[in-house]
């Protein structure tokens, strides 16, 4: 099947305001699922709690420790990829950077150049923290669909009462259901005479001077909504290079990782090796380039 017969996993192209939305007071399940491109019996299934609708596993993280992580059956998956895009259509603040097209890491990198001081900050245990009634809450309020077709949203996003860990609708529903919380976020930084970004759960404050008392506000604002800041992984750099979502921000312009510099030159070694798979050792080493040009050429 091609791509142009697949809807449900287009990339969101055009832009507006959340007001122009499909999904904007929406009190229709029938329409709700003509815009899913499904039935309205189907999405009454996909909702049932009492019935599994993932596959679960557990991935072993660079720490040791363990994520866990669910794959959503395919008609779930494709009705979770449906409203993605919709949402994904929606115009965000400029300071997110990450789950919206047409940015990066690397823009997320670059509204920090001219930089002296960084905070860099992480949630803990983002997705299972992001709760179903956040997000039914941004369906009945922000977006003012009717209760029963909030609820069926809700449901359809959601499991075991959180955002999935593996589903195409999470990223950006962490976005809208906390919205607020990261619009205050910003408003904090920005009093502060600071440059405030969001990369899905990657928090960046910088500026001339960062100050313990706005990191201590925008903290407020997290512990406010039910969630919490990773402490051990809050990084505070003054006057040297930074490492940004895998980017370093120095004073001379973004610059690749070591880590990065590396696995270009190990991919530029097997490269020049005679034998094995010559496809995909090109492959390898195009994207290497492509990731590094991006940023080099930013």
């Amino acid at each position: 099947m091609t791509k142009a017969k697949k809807p449900w996993r287009r990339k969101a192209k055009k832009f507006y305001r959340l007001q122009d939305s499909p999904l904007y007071k929406l009190k229709s399940k029938k329409t709700l699922a003509k815009l899913l491109f499904t039935s309205v019996a189907a999405l009454r299934g996909m909702a049932d709690k009492s019935i599994s609708h993932y596959e679960y596993w557990e991935e072993k993280k660079p720490d040791g420790s363990m994520r866990p992580l669910c794959r959503p059956h395919e008609g779930l998956d494709k009705a979770q990829s449906r409203i993605a895009y919709l949402l994904a259509c929606i115009k965000t603040p400029d300071y997110v950077h990450a789950p919206v097209p047409k940015k990066t890491y690397v823009t997320n990198a670059a509204a920090h150049l001219g930089s002296r001081a960084f905070c860099l900050m992480d949630i803990e245990s983002f997705y299972p923290s992001c709760r179903e009634d956040k997000v039914l809450a941004f369906f009945y309020h922000k977006m003012q669909c009717s209760l029963d077709v909030s609820v069926l949203l809700a449901r359809l996003c959601c499991d075991k009462g959180s955002l999935p860990q593996g589903s195409s609708s999470s990223p950006i529903l962490s976005y809208w259901a906390y919205s607020e919380m990261w619009d205050s976020i910003h408003n904090v930084a920005n009093e502060a005479g600071n440059v405030f970004t969001l990369y899905i759960d990657d928090l960046t404050v910088s500026g001339k001077i960062v100050s313990r008392k706005t990191i201590w506000r925008i903290q407020q604002q997290i512990h406010k909504h039910g969630l919490s800041i990773k402490a051990k992984k809050t990084r505070w750099t003054i006057d040297k290079s930074t490492d940004v979502t895998g980017v370093i921000v120095s004073p001379d312009g973004l610059k690749l990782p070591n880590r990065q510099h590396k696995k270009l030159a190990q991919s530029k070694s097997e490269f020049s090796k005679p034998g094995g798979n010559r496809k995909h050792k090109t492959n390898v080493l195009r994207g290497r380039r492509a990731q590094a040009e991006q940023i080099l050429n930013h």
